[in-house]
């Protein structure tokens, strides 16, 4: 009978959890990877820790490395702009006697060599790069100038002479005549020449360094009409990605390579030759003529039958991006990984994006690691976006992400930065979330808990999305503690602060939570499953 009346009382007493850790179930290993920004200051990665950092973008699928000169597209009215251009140069008021050697790229990558941080590096696929400009500042070589095609939709306030390239009446994309106005063509070998340069300059990648071939290529006829006329089909998008992945391994064959960088729904599915303003299905134009298959599966599957065809493997990373189309915070992040979420904006459907990608790689090329290398779920300065990016990358953790880098990042100062520094460094002296992700199960609504264990013990990341102060209790399960928890939190704000240790009796932790904050507590101990 005693045996019975403790069961029950055990019974009773996980009933009253809100978070319950089993450090048995659901072990899988976190890369630090994930833990990454597109072009990441000093300040950023000291401060989070930063593990990985991108040179991405549309106007990076111009840029030209022998004269750091890139082209802004239809961003900001198609500009050859150099690397200078900036305030911490003055506006290339002393121009680089060296442009090359002194280039925005090279200085990311020297950047983050400094920090530890593998370097994701964005090449041109698309076949063009931008000219050598006339001058260092106004007026720039544009795409569309205004004394071509007088009549567009805006002119560039600052230089206005170029123009946005778009009909005024009809709302079409003009015609802006030669690419060669503001742009050169290139080769895969000429990609393959900028990998040996940097395995010169840097030594050879050795996995620090990965390559992404271009920048969302089935958005290149809108977001470069300027220089692209034609849609892009699946069979000339692998050539690409297969010819340029080649040329970058021949020069150094220590590297990795990340493709195909695809925007986003539904272009994860069919190319752009299928006119997805029309839809995407599987018996879309371009999609029919490749038996249906849905794009990315189809570009693994060239991918590995090129490893078994050549006993290489070229593409090391699906990579794909990610912005939310619609829903509110936090509840937006569900879109990443549950099954059971129907995404509230047009893609009104089930997009459970990591564990796709899983699928996608376990059925087509398994070995293939996964990135996201831009994503943005916004509100960087508000308390909501500390609470969004928090659970951004628990669950990238959780789902097994090899790689992630937000675009347009938040800053140091902003508050969802804190969700960065509480992974990578909430103590400020590079105290981290452990490295192998377990499972943590929540009972209460407007809560969210990540664990994780590792060399130091366990660590517990809470996330209070309720805009109202609660105390919640956490049980440790098997794992036995041989001290107190500390826990640190953001209280809302952009730093993380120490609060009060806490007792962890019994295998339970009283844990106060402040407004729409997040907290991480960090229990030492063992890990019976370890």
């Amino acid at each position: 009978m005693a045996g019975f009346a403790l069961a029950i009382n055990l019974a009773a007493t996980c009933d009253l959890l809100s978070v319950s850790v089993d450090t048995a179930a659901d072990r899988r290993a976190i890369s630090p990877g994930i833990y990454g920004l597109n072009f990441p200051d000093a300040t950023q990665l000291s401060a989070g820790r930063i593990a990985a950092g991108r040179w991405g973008g549309n106007s990076v699928t111009r840029y030209n490395y022998l004269i750091d000169v890139q082209n802004t597209a239809a961003d900001w009215y198609f500009e050859n702009v150099p690397g200078c251009w900036n305030d911490a140069d003055g506006w290339c008021a002393n121009p680089p006697a060296d442009p090359k050697e002194q280039s925005g790229a090279n200085a990311l990558l020297a950047t983050l060599a400094s920090h530890g941080a593998k370097a994701l590096l964005t090449v041109p696929t698309i076949g063009w790069v931008a000219k050598a400009p006339p001058r260092y500042g106004h007026p720039f070589d544009c795409g569309c100038p205004k004394s071509a095609y007088p009549s567009q939709t805006s002119f560039d306030p600052y230089d206005t002479n170029c123009g946005s390239g778009v009909n005024p009446s009809s709302g079409a994309y003009i015609d802006c005549g030669s690419a060669t106005r503001t742009s050169m063509a290139v080769d895969p070998a000429w990609v393959g020449q900028w990998a040996a340069y940097l395995v010169q300059k840097f030594g050879p990648s050795n996995g620090q360094r990965i390559y992404a071939l271009d920048n969302e290529p089935n958005l290149w006829s809108s977001t470069h009409h300027d220089i692209r006329k034609t849609r892009l089909t699946y069979d000339e998008l692998w050539q690409r990605m297969r010819d340029h992945a080649v040329a970058i391994l021949d020069a150094d064959p220590t590297a990795q390579i990340a493709g195909p960088a695809e925007w986003g729904w539904p272009n994860y599915f069919c190319s752009d030759a299928d006119d997805v303003s029309q839809g995407c299905f599987p018996s879309s134009p371009d999609r029919a003529a490749h038996g249906g298959v849905e794009l990315t599966a189809w570009l693994l599957q060239q991918a590995k039958a090129y490893e078994q065809a050549h006993g290489r493997r070229i593409l090391h990373y699906l990579d794909l991006h990610y912005y939310p189309q619609g829903g509110s915070p936090p509840a937006i992040t569900r879109s990443l990984w549950d099954p059971t979420y129907t995404d509230p904006s047009w893609i009104d459907a089930q997009i459970r994006l990591v564990p796709r990608m899983r699928d996608w790689v376990a059925q087509n090329y398994p070995g293939t690691k996964l990135a996201l290398s831009e994503f943005d779920f916004y509100h960087h300065d508000e308390a909501i976006g500390a609470v969004t990016y928090a659970e951004v990358l628990g669950i990238l953790g959780r789902e097994g992400m090899d790689l992630a880098t937000a675009w347009a990042p938040p800053g140091a100062g902003e508050r969802a930065f804190a969700a960065y520094r509480l992974f990578r460094n909430y103590d400020g002296a590079g105290a981290a979330f452990e490295s192998t992700s377990v499972r943590a199960s929540v009972s209460e609504t407007e809560l969210q808990a990540y664990a994780a264990t590792g060399a130091s013990g366990l660590t517990i990341v809470l996330v209070n999305e309720r805009a109202s102060a609660r105390t919640v209790k956490v049980g440790v399960g098997a794992f036995s503690p041989s001290g107190a928890a500390r826990l640190y939190s953001n209280d809302g704000g952009a730093t993380i602060v120490r609060k009060a240790d806490l007792n962890v009796a019994g295998g339970v932790a009283s844990v106060p939570l402040s407004a729409t904050s997040i907290a991480i507590l960090a229990i030492p101990g063992t890990d019976p499953s370890g």
